[in-house]
Protein backbone atom coordinates (compact mmCIF):
# COMPACT_ATOMS: atom_id res chain seq x y z
CA UNK A 1 0.00 0.00 0.00
CA UNK A 2 0.71 3.52 -0.79
CA UNK A 3 -0.21 6.35 1.50
CA UNK A 4 -2.52 5.78 3.91
CA UNK A 5 -4.98 8.87 5.68
CA UNK A 6 -6.96 8.50 8.28
CA UNK A 7 -9.67 10.87 9.26
CA UNK A 8 -10.43 12.07 12.48
CA UNK A 9 -13.34 9.25 13.40
CA UNK A 10 -12.20 6.15 13.02
CA UNK A 11 -8.40 7.49 15.49
CA UNK A 12 -10.68 9.01 17.64
CA UNK A 13 -13.04 5.61 18.06
CA UNK A 14 -10.21 3.17 18.19
CA UNK A 15 -7.93 5.56 20.79
CA UNK A 16 -11.50 5.18 22.81
CA UNK A 17 -11.25 1.65 23.15
CA UNK A 18 -7.53 1.25 23.85
CA UNK A 19 -6.99 0.00 19.87
CA UNK A 20 -4.90 2.74 17.96
CA UNK A 21 -2.18 0.00 17.94
CA UNK A 22 -4.08 -1.84 15.17
CA UNK A 23 -3.66 0.87 12.60
CA UNK A 24 0.33 0.96 13.10
CA UNK A 25 -0.01 -2.84 13.12
CA UNK A 26 -1.98 -2.74 9.94
CA UNK A 27 -0.11 0.49 8.19
CA UNK A 28 3.80 1.22 9.59
CA UNK A 29 2.66 4.62 8.63
CA UNK A 30 -0.44 6.79 8.45
CA UNK A 31 -0.86 10.55 7.58
CA UNK A 32 -3.32 13.26 9.08
CA UNK A 33 -3.85 16.33 7.76
CA UNK A 34 -3.00 19.47 10.32
CA UNK A 35 -7.11 19.50 10.54
CA UNK A 36 -7.57 16.27 11.69
CA UNK A 37 -4.87 16.08 14.09
CA UNK A 38 -6.27 19.66 15.78
CA UNK A 39 -9.68 18.01 16.16
CA UNK A 40 -8.30 15.03 17.36
CA UNK A 41 -5.95 16.67 19.96
CA UNK A 42 -8.66 19.62 20.55
CA UNK A 43 -9.89 17.82 23.90
CA UNK A 44 -7.63 16.92 26.52
CA UNK A 45 -8.63 13.37 26.93
CA UNK A 46 -7.23 9.62 27.17
CA UNK A 47 -7.73 9.16 23.13
CA UNK A 48 -6.23 12.77 22.51
CA UNK A 49 -2.66 11.74 24.44
CA UNK A 50 -2.49 8.18 22.44
CA UNK A 51 -2.80 9.95 19.31
CA UNK A 52 -0.35 12.46 20.18
CA UNK A 53 1.82 9.99 21.43
CA UNK A 54 1.52 8.12 17.76
CA UNK A 55 2.21 11.50 15.87
CA UNK A 56 5.46 11.90 18.69
CA UNK A 57 6.50 8.34 17.88
CA UNK A 58 6.65 9.12 13.83
CA UNK A 59 3.70 6.35 12.83
CA UNK A 60 0.82 8.65 12.64
CA UNK A 61 2.42 11.79 10.26
CA UNK A 62 1.01 15.02 10.34
CA UNK A 63 0.96 16.68 6.55
CA UNK A 64 0.01 20.21 6.00
CA UNK A 65 -3.57 20.85 4.91
CA UNK A 66 -3.69 20.69 1.32
CA UNK A 67 -4.78 23.95 -0.92
CA UNK A 68 -8.33 22.83 -1.97
CA UNK A 69 -8.85 22.54 -5.95
CA UNK A 70 -11.96 19.92 -5.71
CA UNK A 71 -15.23 20.71 -5.51
CA UNK A 72 -16.08 19.04 -2.49
CA UNK A 73 -19.71 19.17 -0.49
CA UNK A 74 -20.16 22.30 1.72
CA UNK A 75 -21.60 20.30 4.25
CA UNK A 76 -18.15 18.27 5.05
CA UNK A 77 -16.03 19.21 8.28
CA UNK A 78 -12.50 20.62 7.77
CA UNK A 79 -11.06 17.13 8.53
CA UNK A 80 -12.80 15.42 6.19
CA UNK A 81 -12.14 17.76 3.43
CA UNK A 82 -9.06 18.07 3.94
CA UNK A 83 -8.35 14.37 3.91
CA UNK A 84 -10.39 13.96 0.94
CA UNK A 85 -8.55 16.27 -1.01
CA UNK A 86 -4.88 15.17 -0.02
CA UNK A 87 -6.56 11.63 -0.88
CA UNK A 88 -7.09 13.55 -4.53
CA UNK A 89 -4.27 15.16 -4.73
CA UNK A 90 -1.87 11.87 -3.55
CA UNK A 91 -4.15 9.66 -5.77
CA UNK A 92 -1.72 6.74 -7.12
CA UNK A 93 -1.76 3.25 -3.93
CA UNK A 94 -3.71 6.11 -1.85
CA UNK A 95 -5.95 4.78 0.94
CA UNK A 96 -8.49 6.80 3.03
CA UNK A 97 -9.77 6.06 6.06
CA UNK A 98 -13.10 7.39 6.81
CA UNK A 99 -16.61 6.42 8.37
CA UNK A 100 -18.91 9.57 7.61
CA UNK A 101 -21.30 8.44 5.52
CA UNK A 102 -21.54 11.75 3.31
CA UNK A 103 -17.89 11.90 2.74
CA UNK A 104 -17.57 8.34 1.73
CA UNK A 105 -19.95 9.10 -0.86
CA UNK A 106 -17.99 11.78 -1.84
CA UNK A 107 -14.61 9.84 -1.81
CA UNK A 108 -16.42 7.14 -3.74
CA UNK A 109 -17.14 9.64 -6.45
CA UNK A 110 -14.25 10.84 -6.93
CA UNK A 111 -12.36 7.54 -7.39
CA UNK A 112 -10.92 7.25 -4.27
CA UNK A 113 -10.19 3.84 -1.96
CA UNK A 114 -11.83 3.85 1.22
CA UNK A 115 -12.08 1.84 4.17
CA UNK A 116 -13.86 2.38 7.33
CA UNK A 117 -13.38 1.64 11.00
CA UNK A 118 -15.49 -1.33 11.02
CA UNK A 119 -13.61 -3.01 8.03
CA UNK A 120 -10.35 -2.26 9.45
CA UNK A 121 -11.23 -4.10 12.77
CA UNK A 122 -12.27 -7.34 10.58
CA UNK A 123 -9.04 -6.94 8.59
CA UNK A 124 -6.91 -7.02 11.95
CA UNK A 125 -8.77 -10.32 13.03
CA UNK A 126 -8.14 -11.69 9.56
CA UNK A 127 -4.60 -11.04 10.09
CA UNK A 128 -4.54 -11.98 13.57
CA UNK A 129 -4.12 -8.79 15.53
CA UNK A 130 -6.81 -9.24 17.28
CA UNK A 131 -9.16 -12.17 18.69
CA UNK A 132 -12.85 -11.00 18.17
CA UNK A 133 -13.48 -8.48 16.18
CA UNK A 134 -17.57 -8.29 17.08
CA UNK A 135 -16.51 -7.66 20.87
CA UNK A 136 -14.46 -4.70 19.09
CA UNK A 137 -16.89 -3.27 17.25
CA UNK A 138 -19.20 -3.95 20.35
CA UNK A 139 -16.53 -1.94 22.62
CA UNK A 140 -17.06 1.52 19.80
CA UNK A 141 -20.53 1.45 20.23
CA UNK A 142 -20.49 1.20 23.97
CA UNK A 143 -18.19 4.38 24.08
CA UNK A 144 -20.71 5.81 20.84
CA UNK A 145 -19.19 5.16 17.82
CA UNK A 146 -22.02 3.56 16.05
CA UNK A 147 -20.94 0.90 13.84
CA UNK A 148 -24.33 -0.65 12.05
CA UNK A 149 -25.66 -4.52 12.89
CA UNK A 150 -25.61 -4.47 8.66
CA UNK A 151 -22.21 -3.26 8.10
CA UNK A 152 -21.04 -6.12 11.11
CA UNK A 153 -23.33 -8.70 8.92
CA UNK A 154 -21.58 -7.93 5.60
CA UNK A 155 -18.06 -7.82 7.27
CA UNK A 156 -18.64 -11.39 8.63
CA UNK A 157 -19.76 -12.51 5.81
CA UNK A 158 -16.96 -11.92 3.92
CA UNK A 159 -14.86 -13.56 6.22
CA UNK A 160 -16.49 -16.98 5.31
Amino acid sequence: MGVVIADAGPLIALSKIQHLHVLKDLFSEISLTQAVADECLRVKSDDAVLIKQAITLGWLKCVDNPDFTHALSKSLGLGELSSIEYALQNKKNMLLILDDALARKQAIRKGLTIIGTAAIVFTAQRKGLISDAEAVISQLNKVGYRILPAVVSQLKSSLV
